[in-house]
């Protein structure tokens, strides 16, 4: 009888590890998932023609952009905002990298910028370039 009573016990609790191990496993693979949808939904909202004409809108005027100039910085500006949109799914599982990559990403803006503008044009987009992400400019939604 007792060796029944061991058996049934060790049966019952290997029942219960196995099942306490997937419940964990499923708990893992729900919030992987919840995450990845939430940035998912995060880059597809992402609206690079709104944002692009928003940072058109603040960048045009105040840097006197010539006819000749606009078409060339509007594309910068939507080259930027694609891969912005490209890296947006890492932003909440990488925290880090995804940092690491925008700032890549804004510097190579700036960088590219000195050669489509004149001196005196750079030296205002460095003055009217936010400092953080907790601007609400449209130019701090392109490069944060």
């Amino acid at each position: 009888m007792k060796k029944k009573l061991i058996i049934l016990s060790m049966l019952l609790g290997g029942f219960a590890y196995s099942n306490a191990q997937s419940i964990g496993t499923l708990t893992k693979a729900a919030t992987s998932s919840a995450t990845q949808q939430a940035t998912s939904a995060a880059a597809n909202s992402f609206d690079v023609a709104g944002i692009s004409n928003q940072v058109m809108g603040v960048i045009s005027p105040k840097l006197k952009l010539t006819d000749a100039q606009k078409p060339l910085v509007n594309s910068l500006v939507n080259e930027t905002l694609n891969k912005k949109k490209s890296i947006l799914p890492t932003a909440l599982s990488d925290k880090a990298g995804y940092a690491s990559k925008m700032l890549g990403i804004s510097n190579g803006f700036t960088s590219k910028m000195k050669g489509l503008i004149k001196p005196e044009q750079y030296t205002a987009l460095l003055g009217i370039l936010p400092k953080s992400a907790s601007s609400t400019s449209a130019l701090a939604k392109m490069l944060f």
